[in-house]
């Protein structure tokens, strides 16, 4: 049987646990069999300081746990994805602030400037085109230059300090019939107007007079004088009336009609003074060109 001598062999050690420690008050013996106190159990290793089988394997294995510890935990909870900002499926459009205006004075000169396509005619522009008094209609005749409805017309009179029946000639355009002329605004409106005359009626509109110098007022006058104004009042003489022939001058029939339904759309009329039982003679020839008044 075995013996519980103390001088008998020891036991083999076992692996102990560094997470349990003996009491304070535990105690062993030594070879010798005096109990002393118990004092930290250095690794036994072999000769020459190398570690035993058994030790190398523990080693190993904590080696390897702690390197595969920190890898498993970063596989077992993946990096968050980036938070990336959203594009809105939908794009907002804000108007742009309108700025104000400067109204512009009515009936002196114009505004804006239309081209008829290269190969279209200016006989042949739209209503829209021909409506508006203040705009000038182009066509491009060729590429180096345009065509107006007035050639060599701006369109903006120059008559500042002039006198009636004494316009100055830059101040004047030729219209159709070269032997009438008109305000550089009046003409352009009247040339337009004409246009859309001659889509309705395939003819110009016919002209018996324009302006008149004082001179010819004054002869007009002498001939005429209950049917003209006193010389240097007549509208004729600022270059903003025309009196109408071919059925116009009766006051009656489709010509004159269309011009009473057409013409204020590029500022003219005839005068209410004109018209029958208006205060002045009967005049439905007589047409003056309102917005440049």
């Amino acid at each position: 049987m075995p013996s519980h001598r103390a001088d008998t062999a020891a036991p083999a050690l076992r692996p102990r646990n560094n997470r349990g420690t003996r009491s304070s008050g535990s105690q062993r013996r030594s070879a010798t069999g005096v109990q002393r106190p118990n004092a930290p159990r250095r690794p036994l290793r072999k000769p020459g300081g190398s570690l035993s089988a058994p030790q190398v394997g523990i080693a190993g294995a904590l080696g390897i746990a702690t390197i595969a510890a920190p890898i498993s935990g970063a596989m077992a909870d993946p990096m968050p994805k980036a938070q990336v900002n959203q594009i809105a499926s939908t794009v907002s459009v804000v108007s742009a602030v309108s700025f104000p205006n400067a109204a512009t004075a009515a009936g002196i000169g114009v505004e804006n400037l239309a081209v008829v396509p290269a190969e279209g005619t200016v006989q042949a522009a739209t209503p829209n085109l021909l409506a508006a008094p203040k705009t000038i209609i182009v066509s491009r005749a060729s590429r180096a230059g345009e065509r107006s409805v007035l050639p060599g017309c701006s369109g903006i009179p120059t008559t500042t300090g002039a006198s009636n029946g004494q316009l100055p000639e830059s101040s004047l355009c030729t219209l159709w019939d070269s032997d009438h002329r008109l305000r550089a605004d009046a003409a352009v409106s009247l040339a337009k107007l004409n246009i859309a005359y001659k889509q309705e009626f395939g003819n110009d509109i016919c002209l018996t007079d324009s302006y008149r110098t004082l001179s010819e007022q004054y002869a007009v006058r002498a001939s005429k004088p209950t049917l003209s104004a006193v010389p240097g009042t007549s509208e004729h003489g600022w270059g903003l009336a025309v009196d109408l022939c071919d059925g116009v001058n009766t006051g009656t029939g489709a010509r004159f009609q269309w011009l009473a339904d057409n013409a204020s759309s590029y500022g003219w009329e005839n005068p209410d003074w004109a018209k029958s039982g208006g205060g002045g003679p009967y005049e439905p020839w007589h047409w003056e060109y309102a917005a440049g008044q």
